[in-house]
């Protein structure tokens, strides 16, 4: 044998079975660590076949191939294993992982060419007033839920809404603030509307009713004034049922509409983490409510002493986050991290959600719908269309559209279904901000407002769609 290759078969197998101990151990870290758990037993399983698979399959042939063959063999993978990191190396060099959604956003509006407010919603909010103008952040109704938050509130309140008569620093996704004068209650409403008392419809939602994070005046709730001039919109980011029902207690049921929109998408039926919370827990008890209409000062003077400081720490520690992401650029390079992320690996191996308890949604959407149509209201829900669900295809949320249309429907429970409306666009993904995972855009919110209005089209009418209805 040629002394170059006499040196060289040793040195090949022994590569090659340190690469089968090193796949052994990666196989027995991921069990031991507990990353097993995070993943579906169908992930976790796969994963660890491909892992002990590959690692029995080196073994042999570092042991059962000719000398020539296992020469050939190492250089092949070692060819392979140089690849993977080097287009790991690739992707942390010109696309990192960011640091943050909002930091993300910003690196897509370059990659699109379209300019990027890159402030903080506290920056924004520190010039406004800078300016003499009354401007506050914007928060969620998940805030008050906060440890933090919690405990600079009054006992026994709940707030669910924003600051009053104040510009509301909302959300940037597109480029540009939302930022919107808010009502006598904190709401994006004109002034005086819900304090008249008279109102045509009100509507109900977390962050799709409310707009996010589109222009002021261009959200589909906005235009279907044109079909409603006196709609009251009592939407809020960060809302699930139990809190949406909170607010229709508080806010709607004085009013008495002819109509109620209930905007919710799929997550919105998870009420878990609202049931935790003792003031909330306790709307599923019909006669139950913080009179939120007549402690509206309270409310104000609250979020007015706090708002700005919770939205500071928030801030703080997203540039934390953004700052450890830049510093932390290259760890993790051994286990391909960014390339796994970037070919949705971990997406896909992930561990589905536990199934949602439905019980306290059913008894929301059932405390809401009864007492709509006992003051001779109309009770209706309006599905959004998720991202995740009309484009990426990702991971499923609790209920597929269709699923939670027919739940609704055999509630009794009229049901406008916008979903198949985005999937039958020639390009829904055009109907997003910057055509990635974030909330419509103005040609989405146009296209919601003219489908939900058509179908709110009273019956019999030439024009009106057939919608889903149950029987109760």
């Amino acid at each position: 044998m040629h002394p170059v290759k006499s040196l060289l078969v040793p040195l090949a197998r022994s590569a090659l079975l340190a690469m089968s101990a090193i796949l052994v151990g990666i196989a027995a870290a991921i069990v031991m660590s507990g990353r097993a758990a995070d993943m579906s037993p169908t992930g976790a399983a796969a994963e660890l076949a491909v892992l002990l698979g590959c690692a029995l399959a080196i073994g042999i042939a570092a042991t059962r191939v000719d000398p020539s063959g296992v020469v050939r063999v190492a250089c092949e993978i070692g060819a392979l294993v140089a690849a993977l990191y080097a287009a790991e190396l690739v992707i942390r060099i010109v696309a990192p992982l960011p640091g943050s959604t909002q930091q993300e956003r910003r690196w897509d509006a370059g990659r699109l060419g379209l300019p990027f407010d890159a402030r903080s919603k506290s920056e924004v909010v520190t010039e406004l007033r800078a300016r003499g103008i009354d401007a506050f952040p914007g928060l969620s109704r998940e805030a008050p839920r906060s440890a933090s938050v919690r405990q600079q509130l009054p006992e026994e309140l709940y707030p669910l809404s924003d600051a009053s008569n104040a510009d509301v620093v909302e959300c940037n996704e597109g480029g540009r603030y939302l930022i919107f004068h808010s009502d006598e209650l904190g709401f994006n409403n004109p002034p005086g509307l819900v304090l008249s008392g008279r109102v045509d419809a009100a509507l109900v939602g977390a962050s799709f009713g409310q707009g996010h994070c589109i222009a002021d005046g261009h959200s589909f709730a906005n235009l279907l004034r044109s079909s409603f001039p006196r709609l009251a919109n009592f939407s809020m980011p960060g809302s699930s049922a139990l809190s949406m029902l909170a607010t229709f207690r508080e806010y709607v049921e004085p009013l008495r509409p002819p109509l109620v929109l209930w905007v919710m998408q799929a997550f919105t039926v998870d009420t878990h983490d609202e049931m935790a919370n003792p003031i909330l827990s306790r709307y599923l008890d019909p006669g139950f409510s913080q009179h939120l209409l007549e402690r509206r000062q309270e409310v104000d003077q609250t979020w007015r002493s706090i708002a700005i400081a919770v939205q500071y720490e928030a801030d703080h520690r997203n540039a934390l986050a953004v700052q450890a992401a830049a510093r932390d650029r290259f760890a993790g390079i051994v286990t391909l991290s960014a390339l796994r992320a970037h070919l949705h690996l971990n997406e896909q191996l992930a561990r589905r959600p536990a199934p949602v308890d439905l019980e306290s949604f059913r008894r929301c959407l059932e405390l809401a719908r009864r007492t709509t149509e006992g003051w001779g209201g109309r009770f209706v829900v309006v599905l959004m269309p998720l991202y995740a669900e009309v484009v990426a295809h990702e991971m499923p949320p609790p209920l597929r559209h269709g699923d939670l249309a027919a739940l609704l429907a055999g509630m009794g429970i009229m049901v406008i279904d916008a979903v198949p409306t985005f999937l039958a666009a020639p390009d829904p993904r055009s109907l997003y901000v910057m055509r990635r995972n974030n909330h419509p855009n103005e040609a989405g919110h146009r296209l919601l407002a003219e489908f939900v209005a058509w179908q709110l089209q009273p019956a019999g009418s030439a024009t009106a769609l057939v919608v889903h209805r149950g029987t109760r």
